[in-house]
């Protein structure tokens, strides 16, 4: 670490000079402008780029053989880390089929569209603007999508309705498109402070959202675990009903568990806590019910997994309250 005293020149202008190894490494030249942010804890960020901000990202993926998942996976990866055009190469012309998949990947993620498209490379361009869905709105959103398909799960489960159970899972797609969103706008506050400005959020704040939304993605995985075994569930028995129940009990946990994160609430977060027991001692009842049913395999195991992710979501609830307490409490050393 270096230091530098303040002088000053006239009556109100303060000067200090700039480490002359760090100019050189970053390459400014006399004349060149540089961003100065104060930060909430008093510290003052210079940043060198401010001259270069219309400079893109560029990375580039090779697909060496047809496998779907390495390419999904690089993509991903690349898509997160904040990359604003990613290019798909092959050694050979991409078959039929591969194009296609590129093409359902890019609509599996909110921001990318083919741009070019060559016998050999796909080039994938971010059209969205990052910092235009602010967490908070991509959360409730999530947020909505979620609760939607927990409910019409278990209604598809009573109803033994089987189109309203493949629509809950298609909806899971949606909630996974706003997960990565937030997950990349968190690698880019972490890697860019004048992204972290434009947003008016901090690591300590979006750190939250990150963790509440991957709670959220999960509990949305689960929604479709019980759509997808309702489908195999035939029987009528008192059980569904208990089920029902204790899925209303779940969901109000969930509401009152992300009404206290964005309202930075100790009080209801600890509630949700606390009333976890009751709910786990009603699954525990459910499970042992389970022993008693006079049905087919097919029907009982199913029954089993649904009952395993209705004890899932109430996990996921539990630490959507306890990123709140810890966030509450996080974010009251930024306000002082």
């Amino acid at each position: 670490m270096e230091t530098r005293k303040v002088q000053i020149t006239g009556k109100s202008t303060y000067i200090i000079s700039l480490p002359k190894t760090w100019v050189k490494k970053v390459k400014i030249t006399n004349g060149d402008s540089v961003a100065m942010m104060p930060r909430s804890d008093g510290t003052l960020l210079i940043n060198p780029q401010f001259n270069r901000r219309d400079e893109t990202p560029k990375h580039q993926i090779s697909i060496e053989t047809n496998d779907v998942d390495t390419m999904f996976r690089k993509f991903i990866g690349a898509y997160l880390a904040g990359f604003d055009l990613i290019e798909i190469k092959s050694p050979d012309r991409f078959k039929p089929d591969m194009r296609q998949k590129i093409r359902i990947l890019t609509h599996n993620v909110i921001g990318p569209e083919i741009i070019d498209e060559g016998s050999t490379s796909i080039q994938v361009k971010d059209l969205l603007d990052s910092s235009d869905l602010a967490p908070k709105q991509v959360l409730k959103r999530m947020y909505v999508i979620t609760r939607g398909m927990h409910r019409d799960a278990v209604e598809a489960l009573q109803r033994h309705d089987n189109d309203l159970a493949d629509d809950v899972a298609t909806r899971d797609d949606d909630v996974d498109k706003f997960n990565w969103l937030i997950a990349k706008q968190y690698n880019l506050v972490l890697n860019d402070m004048v992204f972290a400005e434009k947003m008016h959020i901090n690591v300590k704040e979006v750190l939250g959202y990150v963790l509440v939304a991957k709670s959220i993605e999960r509990i949305a995985d689960h929604a479709k675990k019980i759509a997808t075994n309702a489908r195999e569930i035939t029987i009528d028995h008192e059980c569904l009903h208990q089920i029902a129940e204790t899925s209303e009990q779940i969901l109000k946990s969930f509401d009152n568990a992300i009404n206290a994160f964005h309202r930075n609430k100790f009080d209801p977060a600890n509630d949700v806590i606390n009333d976890s027991k009751k709910l786990s001692k009603k699954i525990n009842e459910l499970k042992a019910s389970m022993f008693s049913i006079d049905a087919d395999a097919k029907n009982v195991a199913s029954l089993a997994y649904v009952i395993d992710s209705l004890e899932r979501t109430r996990a996921y609830v539990i630490d959507i309250a306890e990123v709140s307490v810890n966030h509450q409490f996080a974010t009251m050393l930024d306000l002082k």
